[in-house]
């Protein structure tokens, strides 16, 4: 009962996994640049050669897996999803406000070219201010990139620009990016650099 089994330190890989009640987020073995985002798939292969490498004792690891880079609004709206990785109606609501900025942005919706867009305005503020979220810089994009098998790339936009009403318009951004965070939530891996804007 007394002998311990002790373990060669190259058998004990570090655990990288940081929570997966949201998205799942991982911590990358490198602490400069963008997140990066990559489906399970390529997730699943950088890790069988992550613990390959750890385990051969080497420090450095040469393969990335194939991935999005999130840069400039992207980079925003992963920050303000990992700020409430805990707490996934407020993740959902990042989204959300992320979504809205979307449409202001890049949609060319009729409805948008009325007073009503003082309304949109209201939501996005209150919402801003709600969950302490603010995308700095020259920003024009703000949903997370999905590869089209999963979302077409101009499903969101035409949706939008479909929309007749206030109500309409609100519901449906609500609903497209519930389907997004959805697939996000299932097909997607976000590994995070180490450094203090996450650490």
């Amino acid at each position: 009962m007394g002998d311990l089994i002790r373990l060669d330190p190259k058998d004990c890989v570090p655990d990288n996994t940081i929570s997966s009640t949201t998205f799942k987020f991982r911590w990358a073995d490198w602490e400069s640049g963008n997140p990066i985002q990559c489906t399970t798939r390529e997730a699943e292969k950088y890790e069988r050669h992550r613990i390959k490498t750890i385990r051969n004792g080497h420090k450095h690891i040469s393969f990335v897996p194939s991935h999005f880079a999130l840069a400039d609004g992207c980079f925003y709206t992963i920050r303000g999803i990992f700020d409430y990785r805990k707490d996934e109606h407020r993740a959902i609501e990042v989204y959300y406000l992320a979504g809205l900025m979307e449409c202001i942005v890049n949609s060319t919706a009729p409805i948008l070219r009325t007073d009503l867009l003082r309304s949109v305005y209201k939501k996005i503020i209150q919402l801003r201010s709600t969950l302490g979220i603010r995308w700095h810089g020259n920003v024009n994009r703000f949903l997370l990139p999905l590869h089209p098998e999963f979302y077409g790339p101009s499903l969101f936009l035409s949706k939008i620009n479909r929309c007749e009403t206030l109500n309409e318009l609100f519901k449906t951004i609500k609903i497209e990016v519930q389907i997004q965070y959805d697939i996000l939530k299932t097909n997607y891996v976000f590994y995070l650099p180490r450094n203090a804007l996450f650490v």
